[in-house]
């Protein structure tokens, strides 16, 4: 019987913490969720060309970015939508632009690559 209850007063202790973490952690995620904007600020981001990477902007835009360019999409529509880029690397084909800092100290960059004129390929690196 004793067993019984002490098993019990456990699963409630249980219960309450499991409860009290995911009281604490949803509305972190819902903000954190709500930092993303759904529609490109083009006029936003080109305004942050030049901004140094502690203060650059574009880390938070990054999602709608993501949901505005596509691969295959021609590099005059990118750079009319993005203006031009913070470095060019002709060998590969590569336009970098800066987004600043996310999480650590190193500077992160949202690279376009392209092939004969259209993007070939989209990431987000650190350096």
């Amino acid at each position: 019987m004793e067993a019984k209850k002490e098993r019990q007063t456990r699963q409630s202790r249980w219960s309450l913490s499991f409860a009290a973490i995911i009281a604490l952690f949803v509305p972190l995620f819902i903000s954190a969720c709500s930092m993303q904007t759904d529609s490109f600020d083009s006029d936003t981001w080109k305004a942050q060309r030049g901004v140094k990477a502690p203060d650059n902007q574009r880390i938070h835009m990054v999602s709608s970015l993501e949901n505005t360019i596509r691969v295959g999409m021609p590099r005059t529509e990118v750079i009319r939508l993005l203006g031009e880029p913070d470095s060019h690397d002709p060998a590969t084909g590569t336009d970098q632009y800066l987004l600043g800092l996310a999480w650590s100290p190193d500077e992160k960059y949202y690279e376009i690559r392209y092939k004969e004129g259209v993007i070939a390929s989209l990431r987000s690196a650190e350096y």
